[in-house]
């Protein structure tokens, strides 16, 4: 049982943007897609947890990309179960190039929540202890909140479709990353790094807003659903 595991990737047409570079979020889709792999392989993907009552919850994920794969691109992505502390587990990232050159990297913290009372529990044993102890985190996590924005100039974006929605009926993690990259008015500018905390769920029929704001070099943004502006996700991120 490999507690570090390397998936292959070919960058597809439709996973790049008007420069034939892969976009952020077809990267983030890589690694979400690598690590349930993975997770399966384990025997805690979210499918063996649903089995249990409990199900898998992405609270936060900090993604750095050093260089964007082009078009056709035979990429590999190597992740692994890191030490948690109890009620967050974590899980590292690395894709690099056919040469083996560091092309992004990335750490994601995730709770386990029982299905009927909706509330986090702590890890079970037999998934923390697969963790590795003795491997530096690629991505240093971060513990500290990234507090929403207010809705002062919040703008309506999008209506929450079946195909936004994953196996928990929930929207797509990578959909958030997806709104907050693809309504950016500087087209020549990709983000080059993000770090976002989901704040909540976010079902087929809402209303999705989007509030902005720069501040120095980093982009704050958060998401809104509906016309209570409840807040779903909040990220800082960096554009090049």
């Amino acid at each position: 049982m490999d507690k570090i595991y390397t998936v292959p990737f070919k960058v597809r047409s439709y996973e790049v943007d008007l420069n034939e570079k892969a976009t952020f979020s077809s990267i983030c889709n890589y690694f979400q897609e690598a690590a349930g792999i993975h997770a399966n392989h384990l025997n805690f993907d979210i499918s063996q947890l649903h089995e249990k009552g409990l199900t898998w919850v992405l609270y936060k994920m900090h993604v750095k990309v050093l260089n964007l794969p082009k078009r056709w691109e035979d990429v590999e992505v190597t992740t692994w179960p890191s030490a948690g502390d109890g009620l967050r587990a974590f899980r590292d990232y690395e894709m690099r190039s056919e040469s083996g050159d560091l092309l992004a990297h990335a750490i994601s913290q995730w709770m386990v929540l029982d299905m009927k009372s909706k509330r986090p529990v702590r890890t079970p044993p037999e998934i923390s202890e697969l963790g590795v102890k003795d491997k530096e985190h690629t991505v240093e996590p971060k513990k500290d909140p990234i507090k929403p924005l207010a809705p002062d100039e919040s703008k309506f974006i999008t209506v929450v479709g079946l195909n936004d929605l994953d196996m928990n009926f929930h929207v797509n993690n990578v959909r958030y990353i997806d709104w907050m990259t693809g309504y950016l008015l500087e087209e020549n500018k990709s983000c080059r790094e993000m770090e976002i905390q989901y704040l909540s769920e976010s079902v087929q029929g809402d209303r999705i807003y989007l509030e902005t704001k720069q501040k120095d070099e980093q982009l704050i943004q958060t998401l809104f659903k509906n016309d209570e502006m409840i807040p779903i996700a909040s990220s800082v991120s960096y554009w090049e």
